[in-house]
């Protein structure tokens, strides 16, 4: 199984309020894509509550096989969750991992 995981920090420009109307929006866009992106077993948006803590957000998803991740990135159920997060966010980072 892969584990693929991505964080991001908001936007320091973002209020309180949007970003809590910008994660609402994000966890219906992630909670759509179960069962709607094909080899994708399972999407969570993740809220770090952590002030502490470097990122914001979390996407995690589990698939079969990397090239389950790799089609999953042209998938246009895929691309509305990043029209979504575009332009909000800032230091992306990426794993992939067994």
């Amino acid at each position: 199984m892969i584990r693929h995981i991505v964080m991001w920090k908001y936007k320091s420009e973002l209020s309180m309020e949007e970003r809590a109307e910008l994660f609402e929006k994000l966890y219906a866009a992630a909670e759509n894509m179960n069962g709607n992106i094909k080899n994708l077993i399972k999407a969570q948006l993740i809220k770090n509550v952590n002030p502490e803590e470097k990122y914001d957000l979390c996407l995690y998803c589990e698939f079969e096989a990397l090239e389950d991740v790799q089609a999953y990135q042209d998938d246009p159920v895929h691309i509305a969750f990043k029209n979504i997060i575009a332009g909000n966010v800032f230091d992306r980072t990426c794993i992939d991992a067994i």
